[in-house]
Order: structure tokens, then sequence, then C-alpha cells
């Protein structure tokens, strides 16, 4: 998002930078003290009102895809409610990690209401390949670090950092805590190796797959138009042999947690046929994120135009092809 949506504004930077570099730490020692989490969401709804208000851009970007997951015109009053809920819904996201990453795993784990398809997972991890985790940026992933915990695996987590320090080192901590080991990858050089090294020893490995921070994405068609989504998961998955999991953790009305994890795919095939076998597994990846959208549309945070990326339409790389001979690290997007 940040990427996307930022003001070229040095001034305005700099402000944001103190905002968030203060609110962030601020809210996170405020989270020890909720007798309730409910307290914690009552203020991030605030700060989600009083965020709309300020950066109406973002509102525009947000109803335009609400629209298109929807449906409807951008202009109609569901698309405004599901669109306001959202931002909504992001800001609990965080009180609910900063919340329960501060207290006994069992605490958080007791709001898990259903797991859906962790036989999936355990078969996968049994093959000793290595998994890829593969999520999106929807509902509380950051929470699925404790779930993973409590079954004694240590889940490997690869992220873009943060454009404020402060917001990633608070946020490096709370994964510390969870005990997931992050993984930083800023697609320069050779820094996705790592990657190819723990899912070589066995390792489960988290990503993100509904962001095409590369511009090198696959065009796939998303709610009846094409988007394009990243291809790295699955050139590190024909890599190494790993196989791929989806996996999806989102809230109910009642803000309880459900998990739900996908049947493995694999990117099998030789050379030549490598590449028809990874736009079926992404085709099958981004149905599965469709269907949960739709179920709860609410719970996809995307906060620039999806389908109208502005970066992409103005970036020196928007053709939206990479070349055979960039290195992995390029075509990632985490």
């Amino acid at each position: 998002m940040q990427d996307r949506m930022q003001s070229d504004s040095r001034l305005l930077g700099l402000v944001y930078s103190a905002v968030f570099g203060s609110l962030f730490p601020l809210f996170h020692f405020a989270a020890r003290s909720f007798a309730r989490r409910e307290r914690g969401h009552e203020i991030a709804d605030q700060i989600a009102h009083a965020f709309l208000t300020l950066r109406p851009k973002y509102l525009e970007a947000i109803l335009g895809n609400t629209a298109r997951t929807l449906g409807l015109r951008p202009t109609h009053p569901e698309v405004d409610r599901i669109a306001r809920d959202m931002v909504r819904q992001h800001a609990r996201a965080w009180v609910d990690f900063f919340y329960y990453g501060q207290r006994a795993p069992e605490e958080a784990l007791a709001q898990f209401t259903s797991l859906e398809g962790l036989e999936h997972l355990d078969a996968a991890m049994a093959e000793g390949r290595g998994v890829i985790l593969l999520t999106a940026h929807a509902g509380n992933y950051e929470l699925g670090g404790l779930l993973l915990r409590a079954r004694n695996l240590k889940i490997h987590t690869v992220y873009k950092p943060d454009r404020f320090e402060a917001v990633e080192r608070l946020r490096e901590q709370m994964r510390a805590q969870g005990g997931v080991v992050g993984v930083p990858v800023d697609g320069i050089g050779f820094s996705t190796l790592p990657l190819v090294r723990l899912l070589r020893e066995g390792a489960l490995v988290g990503m993100q797959g509904d962001r095409d921070f590369s511009l090198n994405g696959l065009p796939i068609p998303f709610f009846g138009r094409e988007a394009p989504f990243p291809r790295g998961p699955w050139e590190l998955a024909a890599m190494t042999g790993a196989p791929i999991v989806t996996s999806f953790f989102y809230t109910d009305e009642a803000r309880r947690f459900h998990a739900r994890f996908g049947e493995p795919i694999r990117v099998l095939g030789r050379r030549g046929e490598r590449q028809a076998a990874i736009e079926a597994g992404m085709r099958t990846y981004v149905s599965t994120l469709e269907q949960l959208i739709r179920e709860h549309p609410s719970q996809w945070y995307c906060f620039y135009p999806f389908w109208d990326d502005p970066i992409r339409a103005s970036g020196p790389r928007g053709s939206g092809q990479a070349t055979s001979a960039e290195p992995l690290s390029t075509v990632i997007g985490v």
C-alpha cells in the first residue's frame, strides 16, 4: 500500500513517520493494560473513522475495490458500508495482534472456533520437502503463528519491510514473541536464497500471494477482471519441490477466530511443463481467495486500486512480463 499511495511531499512523509513512529508503540503499550480487547476495538474504530476522514483518496480506492468484489456500483450504500467496515476490521486486527501477542498463547488459541484442513498441513509437512504456507492480506494472518507454535511448528514468514522503521521494529518484536521468524525480502540480488535453503531443510515458510510488488505478476481473472498476482511463491515451489498449502485466518461477527487450510498444491513436471503447472496452481489459489472474500468482503485489506495499480501504470517495468534471466528475488512478490 505504502509504495503505491504515499505522497510525494517530504513534509507529509515526515509527519507520517512521526505519527506512526509514536502511535504504534503507544498502542502496543496500552494493549497490555486492556482488561478486554473490546476496549481496544473501540479505540481502533475511532482511529479508522479519523483515517477515512483525513485521507479520502484511500476511501476512494477502497470503494472501487469493494464495488468490484460485491458486483455493485461504487455509490451503492452497501459498498460504502463494507468499505468502511474493512478499515475498522484492519484496525481491529492490529489490536488483536498487540493484545494476544503480549499474553499467554492459550488465550489466543481459546478464540479459535474452527480449524479446517489441518490434516492437509500435517500431510504436507510429513513429506519432508518443506511447505510454503500461502496466505493473503486478509483476516488476521499474524495470529496464525500462535496457532502453529501450539502445534510445535516454527514458521519463517517472508515480508517486505515496512516504510516506517518504528512499525517494522515493533512488528518484528511481536512476531518473535509469537515464535515467528521474519525473513525480509527486498527484491534485490539474491535475497531469496535463504528461502530455498529453509525449504530444502524441511522448514515451513509463510508467504502472501495477493500483492504483485515486482510488477511482473501473472494476470489472472479475479472477480470478473484480470489482475496480476505474484509468481514468486510458485517459482519457489517449482525450484524446491515444496508443496503449497493455502491458509486463511479470519474472524466472525463475534470476533472469534477461524483457520482454513487447503489441500497441498504441487508444482510438478519437466521444465517445459512447469509454467503450465504454476499457472494452474495460481488459478486455484486466486479462486480460493475470491471465495473467501465473497464470504467475508470486509476482511480483504487492500488500500490501493487493486485492478488499476498506480505503480504499474507509471512504473518503468509495468509491462507485467518477466524475462527468464531475472532472479527469483525480482518476482517473489511478498
